[in-house]
């Protein structure tokens, strides 16, 4: 039985009932609440309460909550935690993909990075937690061998001659977005992820947004797990990107009609 399939957790099930109770399409208006439920999940992960299997469930929980919000906003449904045949990969694991069957149009990969301390990584992460930038290049070098790999695979068989690869990879379907949560650890997490964010906005993804949160007091292990949301850079946040994923949707499903 899979991690998702055999753990519930109330508050992520809250968030995502007053999304649609609520008929959301802002992450804005439900970040708070996000926000605290990441709270709520670490507690018990620091107490030894969540196993490494179940804290998969927070990255579930946020690709949900991420596709609920965008099909709200583009009256209509996409495929989330599909697959898509590729060249180098026989398939490729997609977070999010429009259309739901077929090549896609649009992609979009939704990860959650960044842990407090717990049990299982006190030898490796100081009481701060373990920092986003420990992590954030590799996932980021995964996500750009699934985006080529995709981008390949549409144009397979086409005489299409690349010139400049970095135009290429903008421009070539399916367009990729990157969606991320991260507990950042300190200032110059912050700083590293912003980074390594904005680079990546400007090869490999089309758009690029960002939840970010930071504990309220690293020296106390309450302050730990009690979290403040963290603005990003204009143009990064989750609505900027779930705004341009929507109109792309739309335009897509305007040019297979």
């Amino acid at each position: 039985m899979s991690p998702r399939a055999s753990f519930s957790f109330r508050p992520f099930d809250e968030v995502l009932a007053a999304v649609d109770r609520e008929r959301l399409q802002q992450f804005s208006v439900i970040e708070d609440r996000f926000v605290a439920a990441m709270g709520e999940f670490d507690r018990l992960r620091v107490a030894g309460q969540i196993t490494p299997g179940q804290n998969q469930n927070k990255g579930f929980f946020f690709n949900e909550l991420i596709v609920r919000l965008l099909e709200r906003c583009a009256g209509q449904g996409v495929a989330k935690r599909g697959k898509r045949p590729g060249v180098l990969l026989e398939v490729v694991d997609v977070d999010v993909c429009f259309p739901e069957t077929g090549r896609p149009v649009m992609i979009a990969e939704t990860k959650m990075l960044g842990t407090p301390q717990h049990p299982g990584n006190t030898g490796s992460a100081k009481p701060k937690g373990r920092p986003v930038s420990a992590d954030f290049d590799k996932r980021i070098r995964e996500v750009a061998l699934n985006v080529i790999d995709l981008k390949l695979a549409d144009l397979e068989g086409s005489t299409t001659h690349i010139d400049d690869i970095a135009s290429w990879i903008q421009s070539t379907k399916p367009r990729f977005f990157g969606i991320w949560g991260m507990r950042l650890a300190d200032d110059a997490d912050y700083a590293g992820v912003i980074g390594r964010a904005q680079y990546l906005a400007n090869s490999y993804a089309n758009g690029v947004g960002l939840a970010l949160y930071r504990a309220t007091d690293p020296s106390t292990p309450e302050g730990r797990v009690t979290y403040e949301k963290v603005t990003p850079p204009r143009g990064m946040s989750i609505d900027d990107a779930l705004v341009r994923m929507c109109r792309m949707i739309k335009s897509g499903s305007a040019s297979l009609t």
